[in-house]
């Protein structure tokens, strides 16, 4: 069965300062250290965040992208006393169920398009355009990459702001829409610039993982979500992947349109 490990957070190491709007924390957990991601529960009731991390990892593999090993993990007793009066005032705004987290991985570096660093041989960049637009993950762009470096792979990471996803995701994918605010894609542009000879072969491995997709693998995943105190959203995002799975060609036609 699918489900993530459950890992307790034994202490309490440093905050990432630089970790976007929700300030994650490295705790050390008995599997070694861990990025936790801490949301306030209004965030969590706006935005289905804790499944889009979850999904945003799993999926991530089923298309064959090295993301860091995730877990859940909960903040006991004993780790709550644990804490400094600065963090333990910083929890007490938070919400307070279980959170998500993926190994910390030390000697990484976060991947700025500013660098220059060469990301061909290191990503499938028509791959991840066409995952994170499955994924309806706009959270990847030129300012924010959410891409780590390590050992020369190439690392996503950040999927919270992922499954932006309802009634009318699944309409305009059946209309054959394409939703243009993936124009700031981190990718995009060097897609849209290819020559036409290369832009035959785009989104064949992609379109080769989509059909091999099997959607009803994840509901386990589902279950913990909701054992956890979760709204995962199942059905809205069932009926959505269903669909796109069931039209894996027509998925592909919208994203080889988009960059023409």
């Amino acid at each position: 069965a699918m489900k993530l490990p459950i890992l307790k957070a034994t202490s309490f190491n440093h905050i990432i300062k630089l970790g976007g709007h929700s300030k994650p924390w490295i705790v050390s957990t008995q599997e070694g250290s861990y990025v936790t991601k801490l949301y306030k529960t209004i965030d969590l009731e706006a935005r289905n965040k804790m499944t889009a991390e979850v999904l945003g990892n799993l999926l991530a593999k089923e298309f064959d992208f090295n993301v860091p090993k995730a877990a859940i993990i909960e903040f006991d007793d004993n780790f709550r006393m644990s804490l400094g009066m600065e963090e333990e005032e910083i929890l007490s705004t938070l919400d307070e169920r279980s959170k998500f987290g993926s190994l910390y991985l030390n000697e990484s570096y976060l991947y700025s398009p500013l660098t220059n660093y060469p990301l061909e041989g290191l990503i499938a960049m028509d791959t991840l355009y066409a995952f994170d637009y499955f994924i309806c993950n706009r959270d990847r762009t030129q300012l924010k990459p959410n891409l780590l470096i390590k050992d020369n792979e190439a690392i996503l990471i950040d999927h919270e702001m992922a499954l932006e996803i309802n009634q009318e995701t699944t309409t305009n994918f059946n209309q054959s829409k394409w939703d243009s605010r993936y124009k700031y894609h981190l990718f995009y542009e060097r897609l849209k610039s290819s020559t036409s000879e290369e832009k035959k072969y785009f989104f064949t491995d992609f379109l080769f993982y989509l059909q091999e997709l099997r959607w009803n693998k994840f509901e386990d995943i589902f279950v913990q979500l909701q054992d956890l105190g979760f709204e995962p959203q199942k059905e809205t995002l069932k009926a959505y992947f269903n669909a796109v799975c069931q039209n894996p060609d027509k998925f592909v036609n919208i994203l080889k349109k988009s960059i023409e």
